[in-house]
């Protein structure tokens, strides 16, 4: 799950990067390495909440700098969205 996760959001980081030599790591800064405004924020938010079926408030838009940062994010959001699903189930 984490590989299709990886893969999609380095999908929608790669489209925006401003230097197509750039390799994403997860180091790599959203801002400073991959080019993305403010509004290339909110678009990425938008389009991971769309992808995935979370809700990324926007403190937690805000806090992402790293792509491991939007990494954890998506995780996150889907660890806990499954968490009530499995306990309801049983």
């Amino acid at each position: 799950m984490e590989n299709i996760i990886r893969y999609q959001v380095e999908r929608m980081l790669l489209r925006k990067r401003r230097n197509p030599a750039l390799v994403l790591r997860p180091a790599t800064r959203l801002q400073q390495d991959i080019g993305l405004d403010s509004i290339d924020l909110v678009e990425l938010a938008i389009n991971l909440e769309h992808r995935f079926h979370i809700e990324i408030a926007d403190a937690e838009m805000e806090a992402m700098r790293t792509v491991r940062d939007v990494l954890s994010c998506v995780e996150l959001h889907l660890e806990t969205a499954t968490v009530p699903v499995t306990a309801a189930r049983r």
